[in-house]
């Protein structure tokens, strides 16, 4: 049996139960700042188990992505743990309970994966009597087979009970595998004495109880079920029976081993699981692997949150292939990412739409990592030393930050290159110094989730009905407030402060933040009130309308609700445009290019997308020349509900990231050179491309490694960039005594006029400093020596200087200058000062020392820069008669 037959078996066996198969969520949880990345299959349905969601069945199965870092130090080392895995889940929202559960998982498991039920043992919570009862004598466990466990094992929380924290918890029960029944009677102490024997591969929540304060347990009224069963501990539990030998780890299953058979192919040589070899080869196994779907899911290496923690496992790979012998300088994980994806497409289509992205992003990662490693390794290791040097054998938390922050070299890393050589690294210090630079960074967040569990919405969310969108109104009249919730903040102390508030509609022309696009501005007027809206977004399917009240309060009832037509209008044009630039950029770049993100607004638009390389001009004039071609076509904007199956075969784009319901949108545009611009969109359009009335591209940069941005004005925006650029072309040619039609060859004729002058002007100076220079000839020990200042004369031009003066008038110079807050300086010798013993090198090598310098050269000529210093003359002059004196 494949590993795709088990998911599928799983999923269809639940269905068979009464159950609705839901996508998977995302990896990045959406509106849950409490969480990176999305850890269990219940995560999404969070809502659902507290009683105030909105999705229309009791009961639920998954296959869920998922990514845990708790374990990171495992992956590798055990048999069992990975960063990204699957959850297979069974869930109930206040239908059934511990019996059905409890049979459900007994039978799928024995009656159809076909597990031996005397390979099987359970674990209750140590007070669960009914769990214990059930698995006995409902279906049949014998007793020595269930063990009975504390708080900290099985409840969860885990302690919550003694510990907390107060809200809804329950107890557990856990299925595990025996792999080696051959060793006699099950451990006394059960599954936690022998963890190689025993290995947990299903785990039932029976959410049941709200703790209070004071540990007491009362129940629910609404009981739930969240269960979780681990794939690849499934998969290999299954494949040992089938081969009827024990597998070492989940790393010799199907899911694992066309990754582990490229690893090994590329280093030369087989690994075995518990061997420092065989570690770091399932490593990179299991960090690409999950790297592949992080950047699938719109994750993008970066020194922040979740892009953070796809660097460093992308990181700690790489550091793993270097110590098995790989050149870093020759990217790799990005063709191992191509066979993770081969293998994993069919289930994960994702996967397959973002390959060439998934491929461009972990080879630009390998690029940056080579330099950094170099040059943080080489860092490391002086800031080791100094501090060996001083005494100690710990580097400090501010150098470890600052070799993290400035050379790309994670904590971990710098921790195992130190270890080596008998030194550790201040943690808390560097712990502190990323504290304070997020500190610093940290933005204003928008408004949270917690608004439904927490504060005035908490009493009412659970009644709240999903906000009906009407597209195409702009005004609604006798739109019902269900509720307003008081939003001034601190400030609400103020009798002067303006008041916010939060309302919620049953429907609304307002659209809700969302796909890069703003939310609506207008005005929600009642009979006694009114309520200026500034900002609309979208919480569990629920539309928050956030303003100020201008006139009266807003109470639950009637109301007008009424959109801002021009801003509207003017976002609709721009978010059309944003589709037509994504389409030009794929007609002109390639397929390669994918979006990374947008910003829609009124008075303007950004679009981001990940391209290995900046643009150039010719590039940028033919995107913008194709999008005002499709403006001018005039062509009709069509929008379609279809199934996301349906959207996908058509050939629709769809944002890496984005989270889409069964049912999506897809918004089109008759096309361009035979390309259409077909998106997957709920945001809002206007009717036809014409209606935009033109385009213009305002700049092209770097965001960051691998992702441009595009920036650009439509209609009557590029109206006033056109006034604004011919009013600066007007002041521009005044200030030239020109006017604007001649500009351009007055400054050409004002540039040779300058280049004359310039020359002019270095003939005239390298005169004067030749002339300096002859004056401060020396005679000594037989050679013609000169030491001086050489002031007004760009460092570039002295070294032409001083090689003149050698092969002229004197067989060795030192000049010096100070600029831009330091002092640079240069030696030429000639063959007669070489001859006896006064290499230019050595002499710049004792000012790079007297000035906390750097330089370089050779016997012939050297230069070098180092501190800013009020006597130049006289260092110079020391280091002349420091080197005379060697030879005399």
């Amino acid at each position: 049996m494949t590993p795709d037959q088990i998911r599928e078996q799983y999923l269809s066996f639940f269905e068979g139960h009464g159950h609705t198969r839901h996508p998977s969520d995302g990896l990045v949880p959406e509106n849950d700042p409490t969480l990176l990345f999305t850890g269990a299959g219940m995560n999404q349905f969070k809502a659902e188990f507290m009683g105030k969601g909105t999705l229309p069945f009791t009961r639920a199965t998954t296959s869920q992505k998922c990514l845990r870092m708790p374990d990171l130090e495992n992956v590798g080392r055990t048999a069992s743990h990975h960063t990204f895995f699957e959850m297979l889940g069974n869930f109930s929202f206040g239908d059934y309970f511990k019996e059905e559960a409890i049979r459900w998982a007994w039978g799928f498991l024995v009656d159809t994966l076909g597990v031996p039920a005397d390979r099987l043992a359970v674990t209750v919570y140590k007070d669960d009597d009914e769990a214990e009862a059930l698995w006995a004598d409902g279906v049949g466990v014998p007793r020595e087979r269930i063990f009975r466990c504390d708080e900290d094992e099985n409840f969860w929380p885990a302690s919550a009970p003694s510990k907390g924290p107060n809200g809804i918890c329950g107890p557990c029960s856990e299925i595990y595998f025996d792999f080696f029944p051959e060793r006699g009677p099950l451990p006394p102490a059960g599954p936690g004495e022998d963890g190689a024997r025993l290995v947990e591969i299903w785990n039932l929540v029976f959410t049941q109880f709200e703790r209070r304060d004071g540990g007491a347990l009362e129940p629910l009224p609404h009981r739930n079920i969240d269960t979780g069963m681990g794939f690849e501990r499934t998969v290999r539990v299954l494949e040992s029976l089938e081969q009827g030998e024990v597998l070492p780890s989940n790393f010799e299953t199907q899911l694992f081993a066309p990754i582990m058979a490229e690893v090994h192919q590329h280093i030369g040589r087989q690994t075995e699981f518990g061997t420092p070899d065989g570690e770091r080869t399932r490593r990179i196994a299991d960090h690409v692997r999950a790297a592949a779907f992080c950047i699938a899911d719109g994750v993008q290496p970066s020194n922040e949150k979740q892009g953070y923690v796809v660097r460093k496992i992308l990181r700690r790979a790489m550091l793993d292939r270097h110590l098995l012998g790989g050149d870093l300088r020759s990217p790799w994980l990005a063709e191992l990412s191509q066979v993770v994806i081969h293998g994993m497409g069919g289930a994960w289509p994702e996967l397959r739409e973002a390959q060439s992205l998934v491929s461009s992003v972990i080879a630009a990662e390998e690029e940056r990592f080579a330099g950094a490693f170099l040059s943080g390794t080489q860092r490391l290791g002086t800031l080791a030393k100094q501090s060996r040097e001083g005494g100690s054998e710990q580097l400090s938390g501010e150098q470890a930050f600052l070799l993290y922050d400035t050379f790309g070299l994670p904590l971990d890393m710098q921790k195992q290159l130190l270890e080596s050589d008998g030194m550790q690294v201040d943690e808390e210090g560097f712990r502190e110094a990323m504290a304070e630079q997020r500190r610093r960074s940290r933005e204003s967040s928008k408004i949270s989730d917690s608004i439904f569990d927490e504060g005035p919405l908490a009493s009412v969310s659970g009644n709240l009905p999903p906000t009906q969108f009407v597209r195409g109104a702009l005004t609604i009249e006798g739109a019902n407030i269900l509720a307003v919730v008081d939003d001034s903040g601190d400030e609400g102390a103020d009798s002067n402060a303006e008041r916010r508030v939060v309302v919620v509609l049953d429907r609304t022309p307002f659209y809700a933040e969302g796909g890069g696009q703003v939310g609506d501005r207008g005005a929600l007027v009642g009979q006694d009130f009114r309520i200026d809206i500034d900002d609309v977004v979208s919480l569990r399917g629920i539309s928050l309308h956030r303003g100020a009240v201008v006139d009266g309060e807003a109470l639950p009832g009637n109301c007008s609700a009424q959109v801002d037509e021009a801003a509207r209008l003017a976002t609709s044009r721009n978010h059309t445009a944003t589709h037509l630039l994504h389409a030009a950029l794929h007609s002109v770049l390639g397929d390669d290019v994918t979006q990374a993100g947008s910003l829609v607004a009124p008075d303007r638009l950004r679009f981001d997308f990940r391209f290995p390389r900046g643009l150039t001009d010719l590039e940028v004039e033919e995107v913008e020349s194709l999008v005002n071609a499709w403006i001018l076509s005039n062509a009709k904007v069509s929008g379609e509900e279809m199934t996301r199956d349906a959207a996908r075969d058509l050939g629709a784009m769809a944002l890496f990231g984005e989270k889409y319901g069964d049912v999506v949108r897809v918004v089109q545009v008759p096309g361009q050179h035979g390309r259409d611009s077909l998106e997957l969109c709920g945001g809002t359009h206007i009717a036809r491309s014409g209606d935009i009335g033109m385009l213009r591209i305002t700049s092209e940069t770097s965001i960051a490694s691998g992702i441009r941005r595009i920036e650009a004005r439509t209609a009557a925006g590029v109206l006033k960039l056109l006034r604004e650029d011919s009013s600066r072309l007007a002041r521009a040619a005044a200030l030239f005594k020109s006017n604007p039609e001649a500009l351009e060859e007055r400054i050409s004729s004002l540039q040779v006029e300058l280049k004359s002058a310039r020359k002019e002007l270095d003939e005239s100076r390298a005169s004067m400093v030749k002339a300096h220079l002859a004056d401060s000839i020396q005679e000594r020990h037989g050679l013609r020596v000169l030491a001086t200042v050489v002031s007004g004369v760009p460092v570039k031009n002295l070294r032409e200087i001083a090689g003149d003066a050698v092969k002229s008038s004197c067989d060795l110079a030192l000049l010096g200058t100070s600029e831009g807050g330091g002092t640079s300086f240069l030696v030429a010798s000639g063959k007669a000062a070489q001859a006896a013993g006064l290499p230019a090198r050595e002499i710049v090598e004792r000012l790079c020392s007297a000035l906390d310098g750097k330089g370089g050269g050779n016997a012939s000529f050297a230069q070098g820069r180092g501190k800013a210093h009020e006597k130049v003359q006289t260092l110079l002059e020391e280091a002349l008669n420091s080197a005379l004196g060697a030879i005399s």
